[in-house]
């Protein structure tokens, strides 16, 4: 592991120079700050009263410490506490009515010597886990459109409200259709040895698609493409707001 992590860090100053310091700075900065929050949910702080804050410091270091445009990170840093807001509405109620929370019977053996009465809600830890894998997909999308406009405000300060918004709409075509592969990989990838341990089980089709595990897997994949194309329009919108005081 230390290995890798020299590798991650030379590899980083050579491609992005003394800036790679910085985003290795702010991903070791964001991994202590995650480890902590599992420290104080473990020690029975409400969780999504933890997901809250903990966004809000990820957010914070990911986007003002890697951007250095002023309204740029303005707009992404605006646009991402929204959006997560709105998926926070979302996720709760969702994953209430859909109940994947909690082990599968297939995790029987391996908790069998262990209790389960640990004064945590699975349910809540459920939409912690669907909460934060989303932040990512939806600060780079934010910061990508903000960076793609105000690189055209740059060539042109006096476009049009309009206009920038179709631009911003443009790009974050391209955009989603990335975060789409991402989060879709990263989705196959998490559930593929399951996917084949329930094959040489011999469970029918049927079965699998509607098992439990699955299902929140799908869920947290669609939570994310839903902020990320929720992200789209709104940073195309904020960023013609943040703007007018200039121009004018």
């Amino acid at each position: 592991m230390m290995l890798l992590t020299g590798i991650l860090l030379i590899l980083l100053v050579l491609v992005c120079g003394w800036q790679g310091l910085t985003i290795f700075f702010t991903l070791s900065l964001n991994f202590v700050v995650i480890i902590l929050a599992l420290v104080l949910v473990a020690g029975g702080f409400e969780p999504l009263m933890v997901s809250g804050l903990l966004s809000l410091i990820l957010l914070a270091t990911s986007i003002f410490m890697n951007t250095k445009q002023p309204l740029t990170a303005k707009t992404a840093f605006v646009t991402s506490l929204i959006v997560v807001v709105v998926l926070l509405v979302i996720i709760v109620p969702l994953s209430q009515l859909a109940a994947t929370y909690g082990f599968g019977a297939e995790d029987a053996e391996e908790i069998e010597g262990f209790g389960l009465a640990i004064g945590l809600s699975f349910q809540k830890i459920s939409m912690m886990m669907i909460f934060l894998g989303s932040l990512g997909a939806i600060a780079e999308t934010s910061i990508a459109v903000a960076s793609g406009l105000v690189e055209i405000l740059e060539y042109d300060a006096q476009m049009a409200p309009k206009q920038l918004f179709k631009a911003g709409i443009a790009i974050g075509e391209k955009i989603i259709a990335t975060a789409f592969n991402t989060l879709f990989f990263s989705f196959f990838g998490s559930f593929l040895s399951l996917t084949m341990w329930f094959i040489q089980l011999g469970y029918p089709l049927s079965k699998i698609v509607n098992h439990k595990i699955l299902i929140g897997e799908v869920l947290a994949l669609l939570i994310g493409v839903i902020g990320v194309i929720a992200t789209v329009p709104l940073t195309s919108r904020l960023l013609n707001y943040f703007r007018k005081p200039k121009d004018e």
